[in-house]
């Protein structure tokens, strides 16, 4: 059974199938971008925070959508996938070049992929935050509110955090208790001098004076 589409394909391109495959796939791209553009002042306040690490790399995202229905839908996951795979793989840190990049497994850009899932699910999708790092024994990560993954590497939640020391304590708790406190605060200036979250007697620079290393990188990147 030939579709209507396939029909109009053949039709427009004197039935050169070649030409009508592109033709379809030139539609297709114009009604994506038709209703990512309707879409694009919907409000995305749900969404996935993704942690992927490689052997020689730490990266981060953050994707938006509008429901928590989708950001369970596995066309979202794989999308977050792909933009963790295309930030750690290029190494960048700012979002507009990231939707620049071709996509590892098909080399279409990135902003491209999310179109198409913008047009395939029918919700507003956003790439809000990107980050990248060179993995080291001195780097610690944390994930508030995990969701399971089946994605070998790549861990998933509503607010992550990146921190990166000059040298990795023998305990990494304290490490540990830094990220969480990044998780938790409102207010990231001069990160040194705040009261401690888990312990307020105690400022985030002490514990790493008592503890013998320092904080050089961090990011914290989070849904809503």
């Amino acid at each position: 059974v030939v579709s209507t589409q396939s029909t109009g394909a053949l039709q427009a391109t004197n039935n050169n199938a070649e030409e009508a495959k592109e033709w379809l796939l030139a539609q297709a791209a114009q009604h994506n971008w038709t209703k990512a553009e309707k879409l694009k002042e919907r409000t995305t306040s749900q969404g996935l925070v993704g942690i992927y690490t490689t052997p020689h790399r730490i990266s981060m995202v953050s994707l938006l959508c509008e429901t928590d229905f989708v950001c369970r839908n596995s066309k979202f996951l794989n999308l977050l996938h792909q933009s963790l795979e295309t930030v750690s793989e290029h190494g960048v840190s700012s979002v507009e070049h990231a939707l620049a990049l071709p996509i590892s497994t098909d080399r279409e850009p990135l902003g491209e992929a999310i179109i198409s899932t913008v047009g395939s699910l029918g919700e507003n999708i956003k790439l809000s935050g990107v980050y990248s790092t060179p993995k080291n024994p001195a780097t610690g990560t944390y994930l508030h509110r995990r969701v399971e993954s089946d994605i070998g590497g790549l861990q998933l939640g509503t607010i992550g955090v990146v921190v990166s020391c000059d040298v990795m304590p023998a305990d990494p708790q304290p490490v540990n208790q830094i990220s969480q406190h990044i998780a938790g605060s409102s207010d990231l200036n001069n990160l040194t001098a705040q009261p401690l979250l888990q312990d307020e007697s105690v400022t985030v620079g002490q514990l790493c004076e008592t503890h013998g290393f320092r904080v050089l990188d961090f990011c914290k990147l989070s849904v809503g």
